[in-house]
């Protein structure tokens, strides 16, 4: 009975020594290796200590930007812009995938003004090629000391390196046995049964130039594409499924709601480089991840396809990143979501300052109007000038505008504008033109001469023009008068309307 007492004063004695231990760490060196290891922990903090009440968690493609771009905002910040009256915030750290993002929302308290979290959903990150990624080792060493047990026994696990840690080559050999192992289940019979020969054979035949000659950049880019995507989410096994359900179940504990943003792939460039079986993969995974976190109850917003390619800054690698005009794609849909949740406190003033259903030129005010330097004071319907088109002048003064700055409901275009030729011989047309890197080329041309058959004085052209319903994929429309002949023509009050 004597031995027992002593085993269990010793117990209690040791018990007592690691509590006071931890105290005494807690209140002195916790904070210093928290610095070393996880600074990340700071933004955590600052979203709690701002009152943020929706905060974002972001990878690098939140706030990676173009050199060229004017405006330099996050996505984050872009989605915080349609809703003033509620505070944001974010929680960015390059790399990150969901495991990282629950460990970060694990740390804040539930006594938080956080109501409502969007999480980013990277298709990449369900890849092996990022499951086994040589980035894992650091993610995993910034996460110990923030993992909900006793300060001293976190720097105990730090200490003795108890987290996943493998060397790069242990890593590559990891991803490259899921490329082998994992067969590639198509509804049509496909000459690659794995992710392994599908990017050896794309490597072997190459990607050709018009001439015939081979294109190594692009080839190398393919096999990228095929080694990035070329996957089937299993939700049984991958990692990536577990973390996204422990967040779930989390916001479901703190009573948060919960946003997915989807990320937009590349999905063009896919298709053009690798072709429809690479899309299947992409579109099937997409289709995976939609349907399990709706059933979830979680607000999924899918933006895999709304970005295109000529707004994806890395042209030589698989990301994320988008240029000025992709990240108020992304940031624009994930806004319009929230209205599910917030609708009395969604303002778009900002986004309707830009957006104008109607345009106009009296060829007097100066304007951002394309081939201005045809405008002349030879003849006019009003004021002094007019735009002056033939005998090697073929282009009018041209409407161009973004389809981002113009109503998402138009459905067709309204011409107007006054004309004087001076004879009825010719071959000028109104040309409506239709641009971008996921549209072909659209030109669409209308003979004047059969919308206006008055010639030697000023005549008013009315015509609208039913917009094609893969509209929405092109970057810029154009107005103008297209007159490659040797007749005189004017045009003066330009008018261009958009209507649903």
């Amino acid at each position: 009975m004597t031995s027992i007492k002593i085993i269990g004063f010793k117990i209690v004695l040791l018990i007592g020594f690691f509590v006071l231990a931890n105290f005494v760490y807690k209140h002195t060196l916790f904070e210093k290796d928290i610095q070393a290891y996880s600074p990340v922990i700071d933004l955590v903090r600052t979203v709690v200590k701002d009152g943020a009440e929706i905060i974002y968690l972001g990878e690098s493609s939140n706030n990676t930007i173009r050199s060229d771009d004017q405006d330099k905002r996050s996505i984050s910040e872009m989605i915080s812009a349609y809703y003033p009256s509620k505070k944001f915030g974010h929680i960015t750290k390059e790399a990150s995938h969901a495991g990282i993002f629950f460990d970060l929302l694990q740390n804040i308290p539930d006594s938080s003004a956080v109501k409502t979290v969007i999480v980013t959903l990277n298709l990449r990150s369900f890849d092996a090629g990022w499951i086994f990624s040589d980035l894992e080792t650091p993610l995993q060493q910034s996460m110990v000391l923030l993992k909900p047990y006793p300060p001293l026994f976190n720097r105990f696990l730090l200490a003795f390196k108890a987290y996943d840690i493998k060397t790069n080559e242990e890593r590559e050999r990891q991803f490259k046995t899921a490329w082998k192992n994992e067969t590639l289940v198509f509804p049509e019979p496909f000459k690659y049964k794995n992710t392994d020969q599908w990017n050896k054979g794309i490597a072997y035949s190459g990607i050709k130039n018009p001439d015939g000659s081979w294109n190594t950049p692009m080839t190398e880019l393919a096999c990228h594409y095929v080694k990035t995507y070329a996957f089937q989410i299993n939700t049984e096994t991958n990692p990536r499924i577990k973390d996204f359900d422990r967040i779930t179940a989390l916001a479901k504990k703190r009573n948060w709601n919960l946003v997915f943003n989807l990320l937009a792939e590349n999905v063009d460039k896919a298709d053009s480089l690798v072709g429809k079986e690479l899309i299947y993969l992409i579109n099937q995974n997409r289709n995976v991840l939609v349907s399990r976190y709706q059933s979830m109850n979680v607000l999924v917003v899918d933006n895999l396809e709304k970005v295109g390619d000529a707004e994806f800054i890395d042209r030589s690698w698989t990301t994320e990143h988008y240029a000025e005009k992709g990240r108020k794609i992304v940031a624009r849909s994930v806004a319009k979501a929230l209205k599910q949740i917030y609708p009395s406190d969604y303002s778009d003033t900002i986004s309707q300052q830009q957006v104008r259903d109607e345009f106009f030129s009296d060829c007097e005010t100066p304007i951002d109007w394309g081939q201005m330097n045809t405008l002349t004071s030879s003849n006019s319907f009003s004021g002094k000038f007019s735009s002056l088109t033939g005998q090697n002048h073929d282009f009018s003064l041209t409407f161009e505008q973004s389809l981002e700055n113009l109503p998402e409901t138009m459905n067709k275009v309204e011409i107007e504008f006054q004309v004087f030729q001076t004879n009825l011989n010719h071959d000028a047309k109104l040309v409506i033109e239709l641009r971008g890197q996921r549209i072909a080329f659209s030109w669409n041309g209308f003979k004047l001469n059969e919308l206006s058959r008055k010639e030697k004085v000023w005549d008013k052209v009315n015509y609208q023009f039913l917009l094609p319903d893969n509209y929405v994929k092109a970057e810029i429309i154009k107005v103008y008068l297209f007159n490659p002949t040797s007749t005189s023509i004017l045009i003066d009050d330009l008018r261009v309307k958009f209507k649903p």
